[in-house]
């Protein structure tokens, strides 16, 4: 039986890696909790896993409310750079495999294709910079590790300190009868966190040992307008959404215009589906569908 600790237990990942886990007896998943580890406090990552007996780290922990990064950019590389460091350092002198969950954001905007593994980053804000740090702190300090990046997440437990994912409140406001207007210029890939914990699965149930970075979406891409207007189809809700531009939404820190990744390399271990497709099966998850 391989042994998983789970950092981040309480997010949409988390506990959809809970749930793909669950009925599986090869594997024990062992939530860790911000009172066992508080990644604000770094020097305490070495000593709390050299406590532990795991084979596995999955760090789905991260500080992700993106225009508050800009305000504390300590506490930003604090638990995306430093922290991350310590873990990578910590699970290569345990000789234990890494998953660390780092994001579309790392990346400018500027091209007009998908995204590779291997090109540039050039994050704009504060968060996207420190989620870069933490993936080079992650290769710099351990062999043995995955990075997935993943983009634009709505899971079954909802968006942690956010107030629910994107799709929940498209469906809240359009049932409240209020006028709609979403950003159309801004192109990325909608993922389900479900497919995300099963890609990691299928990673540990085929002992894949390419290991490296992985980019970890649904296959397509969309504006978040046209993702909004497909949200509200789907879950039969009837509603007008307004296309706008993002100049129209003042915001302390500046979003890629376009950050579609390429999950070629991913599909190789696990088929993702397009992001319609694990639309649907979100919907129907939350019994907006039946």
């Amino acid at each position: 039986m391989k042994r998983i600790l789970l950092l981040g237990a309480g997010g949409q990942l988390g506990q959809d890696l809970q749930e793909v886990f669950l009925t599986d007896l090869g594997y024990e998943v062992v939530p860790v909790g911000r009172e066992e580890l508080d990644m604000e406090r770094p020097e305490m990552v070495g000593h709390f896993l050299k406590q532990q007996s795991f084979d596995v780290l999955i760090n789905c922990s991260s500080y992700h409310r993106t225009d508050e990064c800009e305000d504390y950019p300590l506490k930003s590389f604090t638990v995306n750079s430093i922290a991350v460091a310590e873990l990578a350092k910590a699970c290569n002198r345990q000789g234990r495999l890494l998953f660390h969950v780092s994001t579309d954001y790392v990346f400018s905007g500027q091209k007009d294709e998908p995204y590779l593994e291997a090109d540039a980053t050039g994050a704009l804000n504060i968060y996207g910079i420190s989620k870069a740090a933490g993936e080079q702190a992650v290769a710099a300090y351990h062999d043995k590790y995955f990075i997935f990046r993943v983009s634009s997440l709505f899971g079954k437990a909802g968006a942690s300190g956010k107030g629910g994912n994107f799709v929940e409140t498209m469906i809240r406001i359009a049932q409240e009868g209020k006028p709609i207007s979403v950003v159309a210029d801004q192109i990325m890939s909608p993922t389900h966190t479900l497919d995300i914990a099963r890609a990691m699965k299928a990673f540990l149930d085929q002992d894949v040992q390419a290991y490296g970075t992985y980019h970890c979406c649904s296959t397509g891409s969309c504006s978040w307008y046209e993702f909004a207007v497909e949200i509200l189809r789907q879950a039969g809700i009837p509603a007008e959404v307004s296309p706008v531009p993002a100049a129209n939404y003042v915001t302390k820190a500046k979003r890629p215009a376009y950050s579609v990744l390429n999950n070629e390399k991913l599909q190789a271990v696990f088929k993702m589906p397009k992001w319609k497709t694990a639309l649907t099966e979100y919907l129907t998850r939350k019994e907006y569908l039946r």
